[in-house]
């Protein structure tokens, strides 16, 4: 039998009586009376050829049709009722589920986001880590934090974040080298060795460390590098004291802040490529995104402001 010939209202009422094994509950929750709910049922019993109760002294009970059935239509209307309240922009709490890169999400994002949750204590953030292209409508994530991205039909990428290159050292170290450029050769110069690809399948990465070491005239024969496939471990490796870190500023922020890093030869190359928030054009306006955007801004501004300071 065709799916047009089973109604829908009728399935509604048999996954709330099935929800809580209670035809009067039921009813109450979808605001009918309970013989509604009992036509309903027992229509969809006939159109199916099978019962889906099972009728007991102690109440009602599904049986193995009702089962299966209950199952499939939980989940169906469950996601039915998500895409409304997302079309309608009414679902103001719940999860939200972000992509970034795993660099991004342990050296920025994660360390902020209790603040996030002292605001919107109603937003669960789930923090998915991966630098592939996103499939929003297979992959189950609401929005993804991307550096060099580019918009692309249907979805919005909005740039929220800025970055550039910069030279960050140890105390210690930092002292020693002094502005100095030619004191570079001092050290390792540890640089981030990841594959970070645009749109384009152009190397960021690589191509920002090239013209940054071009920008510092240092003959790189004499260089010590250290190179490192990891972006967040380039900063750790500037942590414990193993040389001077040319790294994304985004990443050592923090660590500057506190002062458990100093910059070094007063080094910074402006990015071409910043972060971007992407979501598809209909979540635009969620309003949960719309907090989590807003939240983000204001940590970036923030930030900024205390670095340009020091």
């Amino acid at each position: 039998m065709s799916m047009q010939n089973y109604s829908l209202n009728g399935l509604r009422m048999f996954e709330a009586a099935a929800r809580h094994l209670s035809f009067t509950i039921a009813a109450s929750e979808l605001n009918v009376t309970q013989a509604a709910v009992s036509q309903q049922i027992r229509r969809l019993e006939e159109q199916l050829g099978v019962k889906l109760f099972l009728r007991e002294k102690g109440g009602l009970s599904l049986s193995v049709s009702g089962l299966e059935l209950a199952g499939s239509t939980g989940s169906a209307l469950s996601t039915i009722r998500k895409s409304i309240n997302r079309i309608t922009n009414t679902d103001t709490e719940g999860a939200l589920t972000i992509s970034t890169l795993a660099s991004f999400a342990s050296r920025w994002l994660i360390p902020r986001l209790s603040g996030f949750q002292e605001k919107h204590p109603d937003i669960a953030i789930h923090v998915h880590t991966s630098g592939s292209k996103v499939d929003f409508s297979r992959d189950g994530i609401d929005a993804a934090i991307r550096f060099g991205t580019k918009e692309e039909p249907g979805l919005s990428a909005e740039l929220i974040m800025k970055d550039s290159l910069c030279l960050v050292a140890s105390a210690k170290i930092a002292k020693i080298i002094d502005d100095t450029r030619e004191n570079l050769y001092l050290y390792p110069l540890i640089i981030d060795g990841s594959r970070l690809l645009d749109t384009n399948s152009i190397d960021i990465t690589g191509l920002a460390t090239k013209e940054a070491i071009e920008l510092l005239k240092l003959d790189q024969m004499k260089l010590d590098l250290r190179i490192y496939d990891q972006s967040d471990s380039v900063v750790l490796a500037a942590l414990a004291g193993q040389g001077v870190a040319l790294t994304r500023l985004s990443l050592c922020v923090g660590e500057l802040e506190t002062g458990k890093l100093l910059p070094v030869c007063k080094f910074r190359l402006p990015l071409a490529f910043g972060h971007s928030l992407v979501c598809p054009q209909s979540r635009v306006n969620d309003p949960k995104l719309v907090a989590f955007k807003h939240w983000m801004l204001s940590e970036i501004d923030k930030h900024q402001h205390e670095l340009s300071a020091r």
